[in-house]
């Protein structure tokens, strides 16, 4: 299966909107996302557009599409980017049909790759919600670092809840692609 990221491009945050917006119940509580927290579409738009337009190190947002066979099939994004320090990285696959298929691997490994050299990060860092086994399956295997369990608001659209922090240096991935 050819798999492949590509950078986000102005115009394309509705795939990205649509998804969150168009979530059914259960997989927004497998996210940890509070519905309630979820701004309009309008909003939302607003928020990504004016980010495109800001220097990359004073972005809010980076995301980055995952193709299979040249189509779009889910994203990764960071946010919270302290350019040259760290930043939290989010995995997402957009169909159910497509989930639990080990697409999550190789595409946040490129994508990592990606966030540590564009953001010129030190670390790398995601908090999945502790019941939600496949982004922490996916974690683990990509050589993250679990760091803590712990109960938190995780981002601006979460609930409170219990989180695994994981954790990637820039050290530890750089040994790690070199034994890949």
């Amino acid at each position: 299966m050819d798999t492949g990221i590509r950078e986000m491009q102005p115009g394309e945050q509705e795939r990205v909107i649509d998804y969150f917006l168009n979530a059914g119940p259960d997989l927004l509580h497998d996210m940890g996302v509070d519905p309630d927290r979820l701004p309009d579409h309008k909003t939302w738009d607003a928020l990504i557009c004016d980010d495109f337009g800001a220097p990359l190190r004073q972005r809010k947002f980076y995301y980055l599409f995952w193709e299979v066979e040249g189509r779009a099939v889910g994203h990764s994004n960071i946010n919270k980017i302290v350019y040259g320090q760290e930043a939290y990285m989010h995995l997402h696959v957009w169909s159910g049909a497509l989930r639990r298929k080990g697409l999550g691997w190789p595409l946040a490994r490129q994508c990592i790759s990606r966030y540590f050299e564009r953001f010129a990060l030190r670390r790398l860092l995601c908090e999945p919600r502790a019941e939600n086994p496949g982004p922490n399956k996916t974690l683990k295997g990509l050589g993250f670092c679990l760091a803590r369990t712990y109960d938190t608001v995780p981002g601006w659209i979460n609930s409170r809840q219990t989180v695994n922090q994981w954790v990637m240096t820039r050290e530890d991935w750089a040994s790690r692609t070199i034994q890949a």
